[in-house]
């Protein structure tokens, strides 16, 4: 806890001195020792480190802004010229993430890593494209009379908790430099306020069909799966879906498969955009192996079924202990009750990496569907 608050107080200290010090706003500095990369990803190579302190200039960031290409010098024998996490420094507070270039490289640098299941987590975007085939799933939705603006969860306790979406639903969140997703939080943020009874704490992708499950919610209806009961309560238009914690302990790969399949055949008929989810794992984890073996189950039904996935377990590899908990399954809090997107918590804390990337893959998801929010 002591940590926390001294990394808090040491970022609001440089947002300080940085704004004093400068009005340019691509202008930063390094509120501690930065790792500094090839690429913007944990994959890439490292390059080097930079000090605290050290004038740089913003010239590129990723599709998603937590990562920052920076320069140091001039053209064309850069002192530095390298990528950094967003964490690692302080913004300018009129940086918009809007007037920074995005770059046309990868997330992850497949060539670094050893294994071909490796090599295809890292060759698959943080955030994914959003294909065709979802906007005749959003449009079959409507016909159904699902909701538009709404968004559920279905999954186990990495994906129940409440400080995953659900502060979202809350006004007080803080955008930062991100302040385009405004309108996306708007749109989408108050149908995050209520639990989901598809989203419980010890919850697998074989119990989610299992009606004793749904005994929480006295809106279910006898016999009805949490799945089925979530999905006619809530009536959202997108699922976030996440399982593996639990499953990977005892459940075969083809079984698990098989379950991921079925979930998302009916997400799918059901008129629901399903968004999957890869999970993060520590190589010291006991079922790693295994761990990797479902993620790229899950890659390659994303891929099979033209659904977006958001590739959390590379996002999460350069935070500290892949962003996860003491107990090495859930992901790390912030700390904070609240959406705080202006002090680069995403490069500490796993949730705050989590509902970064949720935020951002909704946003991608409206602006292909050209969903406006209503005045």
């Amino acid at each position: 806890m002591c940590k926390r608050v001294f990394l808090l107080l040491l970022c609001l200290l440089s947002v300080l001195t940085l704004h004093a010090q400068t009005d340019d706003p691509f202008i930063t500095r390094p509120h501690r020792t930065a790792v500094l990369y090839a690429g913007p990803g944990g994959t890439y190579l490292q390059k080097g480190i930079v000090q605290t302190g050290v004038e740089l200039r913003i010239v590129e960031r990723n599709r998603i802004g937590d990562w920052l290409r920076v320069q140091r010098g001039n053209a064309p024998n850069f002192a530095i010229d390298a990528w950094v996490m967003r964490g690692y420094i302080t913004l300018n507070p009129a940086l918009d993430y809007t007037q920074v270039p995005v770059t046309t490289l990868p997330d992850g640098d497949p060539s670094t890593l050893f294994s071909q299941s490796l090599k295809k987590l890292a060759e698959t975007p943080v955030i994914p494209p959003i294909s065709a085939l979802m906007q005749l799933v959003f449009e079959q939705g409507q016909s159904m009379g699902r909701q538009a603006n709404v968004v559920t969860k279905v999954g186990d306790s990495v994906i129940a908790n409440p400080f995953y979406l659900k502060p979202f639903s809350q006004d007080d969140y803080v955008l930062g430099a991100y302040r385009y997703l405004e309108d996306t939080v708007r749109y989408y943020g108050a149908s995050m306020a209520a639990d989901s009874v598809a989203a419980q704490v010890g919850m697998t992708s074989y119990v989610v069909f299992d009606p004793l499950w749904a005994n929480i919610n006295p809106n279910c209806e006898p016999n009805e799966t949490p799945l089925a009961c979530e999905y006619r309560t809530k009536n959202p238009s997108i699922a976030f879906i996440s399982f593996g914690a639990n499953d990977v302990k005892h459940m075969p790969f083809a079984r698990f498969e098989a379950q991921m399949r079925e979930i998302i055949q009916k997400t799918l008929a059901s008129g629901i955009i399903p968004v999957l989810t890869t999970f993060s794992v520590a190589p010291d984890y006991e079922y790693y192996e295994q761990a990797i073996k479902f993620n790229v189950i899950l890659v390659d039904l994303a891929q099979e079924f033209s659904v977006p996935l958001i590739n959390l377990w590379l996002a999460a590899r350069p935070l500290p202990a892949y962003g996860l908990d003491v107990d090495g399954v859930h992901m790390l809090q912030t700390g904070f009750r609240f959406i705080k997107l202006d002090t680069g918590l995403e490069s500490w804390y796993g949730v705050g990496l989590q509902n970064l990337l949720a935020i951002r893959t909704l946003h991608e998801i409206r602006t292909t569907l050209g969903l406006e929010l209503t005045p």
